[in-house]
């Protein structure tokens, strides 16, 4: 067999950091840049305010990635109706 039939078959191992915190996140804010990358900020509100939780870039295909793989594991596929319904939801256009 061949390196790259033996390289394609390897999987990564995820290497997990124990000093990470799970966050609660209730809103998302994002902007995105002319060469298609994204700011993405998640933040949550409290009694004392809104907190900034995490703040990260990513492309625009690892972006369609991530809202694939939460619209797989939802089982909820919205429609550009579902969008306009949602008044807090701002659509590209």
């Amino acid at each position: 067999m061949s390196d790259k039939k033996n390289t394609q078959k390897q999987t990564v191992q995820l290497i997990l950091d124990p000093n990470l915190k799970t966050v609660w996140v209730d809103n998302i804010f994002m902007a995105k840049r002319l060469d298609g990358v994204s700011l993405i900020r998640l933040s949550t509100h409290l009694p004392e305010g809104m907190f900034e939780q995490l703040r990260f870039m990513a492309s625009e295909q690892s972006l369609k990635n991530f809202v694939n793989a939460i619209c797989a594991n939802l089982e909820y596929y919205p429609n550009e109706k579902d969008i306009k319904e949602n008044s807090h939801i701002k659509a590209a256009k």
